[in-house]
């Protein structure tokens, strides 16, 4: 398969791919976490219900939900955590922005094998992600965690333990910036296919 420029473009440098690598680990413990209770874990979860998804359908008895609520609950209901397969979605891309791979589509992905990725596809989500994840779980969480530290502030946590709360949400903030910096990275190394 003949592959085009792109692939020839500077690599990712290795403290960008560190810092990837990084950001990609930090999300596992909330990967864990929502693993365990899709699979019926009670450790960590409001006290009275037998499951995560008791006390999804609790909440959602009576209301009348939107559809990604319905359609969140439906799935879930089913064996499918929607918010892992984001996480996982969002590992990839993270390792898609400073890898090879992330710049040419691989051999076996149907009819744009070896053809370049087009800039906008990763750089798109991962601005819009890392713009949202970096300040509310990287700045404002800091902030939170201070504040509670010092009284003023108490985290809202729905009747999770104050521990699985911490251990499923902790990781979001190094990720957001993590995405930000290999977003960055990629922008400034693919400049050239845009001109």
């Amino acid at each position: 398969m003949k592959t085009t420029g792109s692939a020839a473009l500077e690599p990712a440098s290795p403290r960008i791919r560190r810092i990837a690598r990084i950001g990609a680990i930090a999300l596992l413990p909330y990967v864990a976490m929502k693993l365990y209770w899709s699979f019926g874990g009670t450790w960590g979860i409001p006290a009275g219900f037998p499951s995560v998804l008791a006390q999804m359908e609790h909440n959602a008895r009576g209301k009348h939900l939107d559809p990604f609520n319905a359609a969140t609950l439906w799935l879930y209901q089913h064996g499918v955590d929607i918010t892992v397969v984001m996480a996982g979605l969002g590992i990839v891309l993270l390792l898609g922005l400073v890898s090879p791979w992330g710049r040419t589509f691989p051999r076996w992905v149907p009819f744009v094998a070896g053809k370049a990725v087009p800039r906008w596809l990763p750089l798109t989500p991962a601005w819009i992600t890392a713009s949202i994840l970096a300040p509310v779980f990287g700045v404002g969480a800091l902030m939170g965690v201070v504040l509670s530290a010092l009284g003023l502030f108490s985290f809202e946590t729905g009747g999770f333990s104050n521990i699985a709360f911490y251990i499923a949400y902790s990781g979001m903030g190094p990720y957001g910036l993590a995405l930000g910096a290999a977003a960055w990275s990629y922008q400034r190394r693919t400049r050239r296919l845009a001109a």
